[in-house]
Parts: C-alpha cells; structure tokens; sequence
C-alpha cells in the first residue's frame, strides 16, 4: 500500500469530498422539515426556504459522482452562500464564486453577469435586502441573468456539435436557480417571459436534435443534459406554480442521470426506465410536467415544441443504450422507477414550498397538484384541468385491464 504523502493528502482530500457532499444532504434534507410551513429568516440577512434546501439537495447528491477537487468544495459554499443569504450582495459574491472556481471561461464570464444583474437590483432598488428590492428589477438586470443562465447550462456550446465540451452541473444547477430566485424579487413581465421561452425552446430542440443525431454516448449525454436544461428555463419561464414544480422534477431527472452515468453501459431495460420512455419513471413525470405547465399557461404551441423535444430525448436516450452491466445504472433505473412512482407525495413535500414561498412573484396562470397515489394534475387559471399524469394506482389498473383484456382473447382463440 502506498504511503507517500501526496497519496494520504488526496485520501483525505477524497474523505473530506464525500464527507462534506454527505453532510449537505443530510442538512438540506433536515432543512426542509423547517420550512414546510414559513420560511426561516436570522439577522436580517440569512434566509432559508424550500429553494435554498432543494438546491443544496441537488448539488450535494452530484458532488458525489464528481471528482473530488478543492475547487468543488469551494463551488459547494458560494452556492450555499448564495441559496441562504437575504442580502443581494450576498447573492452576488455566492454566484460570482460559484463561476470563479469554475474550469470554464464562459461560467466565470456568467457568474459575473449574474452578479451584476443582482448588483443592479440592489442599487436602483430602495433596500437590498431580498425581499423588499421588487422595485429595482428591470428588463437590464433581467437580461444580464439570463444571458448569465445560457451560459451556465452550456447553450453557447451549441456550436461545438456533434462533440461539446463537458458541462459543469453545479454551474447548470447554479445557473438555474439563480434565474429561479429572482422570483423572491418580484413578478415578471410577459416580455422576460417571452424571453426565456424562446431561449429555453431553442436549447432544448437543438440539443436533443444533437443528442439525436451524436453517434458517440458520452457526447449525446452532454446534449441531453443541455436539453434538460433548456426544457427547464421553459418551465421557469411560466412563472406559475406549475412551472416551479415542473423545474424541480427536471433537476431531479438530471440528477439521477448524472448519477448514474447511463453512457458508460446500462442493461437495456435499465436504460429504457432512464430515459423519460417508460410512464411511472422520474424522466417521464419531469418531462411531462414541463409540458404539464407551458399547457395550464395556455401555451399551446409552445407545448408542442416541449413534447417534440420531450420525444427526441426519449428517442435519443434509447438509441445511446450500451448492453453493458453496470451496477450505477441498474440502481439509477431502480431510483427513478421509485422517485416517479412517489412523485406526488414527494412534490407536495419537497417542491411545493418551493413555489409557496415564491408565490410573490408567480402568476396564478398554472399549478400541478397530487392527485394522491391516483397520479398527478395540472390545473390552468381557472382550476380546470389541463393535463394529467397516471400515478401508481391507475398504472396498476391499466396493467390489469391490459391483462384481462390479453386473456379474453387467449380464451375466444381457444373457443
């Protein structure tokens, strides 16, 4: 065995890795049975909510597959910094040293346009403090974000086809939850909403359509998670409830694919349940949510290009399915049978007090409900249904009804 000390110094760097990607899950998991009710405010300057959790959640389930570097450990505190604070500046200096301690320039150049979006809120705004600086958002703070969040989720790779370059997915992460925590602000106006459905629209089809047409696995992976990525700012982009939730189910979806890495070999079957195909999966409610929620906005053709994409993803994850075992992707596969099984007693649990605690800044144009085990709805504005997603229970009965149907014919064949 190997004793050298630079060997024990990154034994101990990869103990504290694990050690401090652990502990974060377990914090923000624990943080959410404080903040299903209100939010939790010290200090005037710290502020902890559904979001904050969730994407402390999120990050530190993909610190655990990522290499372990000080830099992520660096990358884990600024955005802690950045998901906890009240204060603008705060939130500023969080994104800024989440892109700094980036390997790509085009997450730094975004980091620092995200800060100075929020910079520039805080400076036209009468306070600079979260919750009370609504009047300091305009179409220029607006615009730095999002032109902060393209370059975050990889979108100037598109490009870079048919091979991009690897993304960041605590930038990817960082990036949309900083466009989601502008919500905390106040509400947007249909010009930025406009905005960010036709740049998440146009990620998300062109990435997929890579993701599609890429003969190498580990390149479409890269596309499929820009793909996501795009369908998300789409989802964000409603400023609805169900757009909330809709982001959230994405962000898991890419998690356990990232997690589980499907490129490097999966059983077919295990492929299959990982890519969004299979009803009752985690893939399949993220991406039905997202469509879910552009239909209760009332969107219609803007739901016709998240289903496009939503098939090419399917499409293009089926097509990547390397018939080589691996114990990661059977496990995955397993998770996000589970995860989109229990989706909605998960969402009402994790993801609700997202939106909750936004409602600030959201419009009433689109909420997705648990419909108990029965599966999940999306309502419009004026609560009517607008889509539905079968859960456990209808899955069972449909299996069943498929069943008796297949032996009926078996028994009019034999008579």
């Amino acid at each position: 065995m190997d004793t050298s000390p630079l060997y024990v110094r990154h034994i101990n760097l990869t103990t504290l890795y694990r050690l401090v990607s652990g502990s974060i899950v377990l914090v923000s998991i624990a943080g959410f049975a404080l903040i299903q009710r209100q939010s939790v405010r010290a200090f005037s300057v710290i502020y902890i909510d559904g979001l904050s959790c969730f994407t402390l959640l999120i990050a530190g389930l993909l610190m655990l597959r990522l290499p372990g570097q000080w830099r992520r450990i660096g990358q884990l505190v600024a955005l802690g910094l950045a998901m906890i604070s009240g204060h603008l500046v705060g939130i500023a200096i969080g994104l800024l040293g989440v892109a700094v301690l980036s390997e790509r320039w085009p997450n730094r150049i975004a980091g620092a346009a995200m800060a100075a979006g929020y910079g520039l809120i805080g400076f036209r705004a009468t306070s600079w403090h979260l919750s009370m600086s609504g009047d300091g958002l305009n179409s220029i703070s607006f615009l730095l974000l999002l032109a902060g969040v393209v370059m975050m989720v990889g979108a100037l790779d598109l490009p870079a086809a048919p091979v991009p370059p690897p993304v960041d997915p605590l930038a990817t992460v960082t990036g949309l939850v900083a466009l989601l925590r502008l919500f905390s602000v106040g509400p947007w106006n249909l010009g930025w909403q406009l905005a960010t459905f036709v740049v998440g629209g146009t990620l998300g089809v062109s990435a997929a359509w890579y993701a599609l047409t890429s003969s190498d696995p580990f390149a479409a992976e890269e596309w499929i998670t820009r793909s996501l990525s795009g369908l998300a700012i789409i989802a964000i982009g409603c400023a609805s409830s169900a757009g909330v939730a809709a982001t959230g189910v994405l962000l898991g979806h890419l998690t356990v694919r990232r997690l589980t890495q499907p490129a490097a070999g999966t059983s077919r079957w295990a492929g299959w349940l990982l890519t969004g195909a299979v009803p009752g999966t985690l893939g399949f409610v993220a991406l039905w949510s997202a469509s879910a929620a552009v239909m209760a906005a009332g969107v219609a053709a803007l739901a016709v290009v998240v289903w496009a994409t939503a098939l090419l993803l399917m499409v293009a994850g089926g097509r990547q399915i390397r018939t080589t075992r691996r114990w990661a992707s059977t496990v995955g596969a397993g998770v996000s049978l589970s995860l989109g099984i229990a989706a909605p007693a998960l969402s009402r649990w994790l993801i609700r007090p997202i939106s909750d605690q936004l409602q600030g800044g959201l419009t009433p144009y689109g909420a997705i409900e648990p419909w108990g085990w029965a599966g999940m709805l999306a309502l419009d504005a004026g609560s009517r249904i607008a889509a539905t997603a079968p859960g456990v229970v209808l899955l069972l009965l449909m299996g069943l009804i498929g069943a008796l149907a297949w032996l009926i014919s078996r028994w009019c064949e034999r008579v």
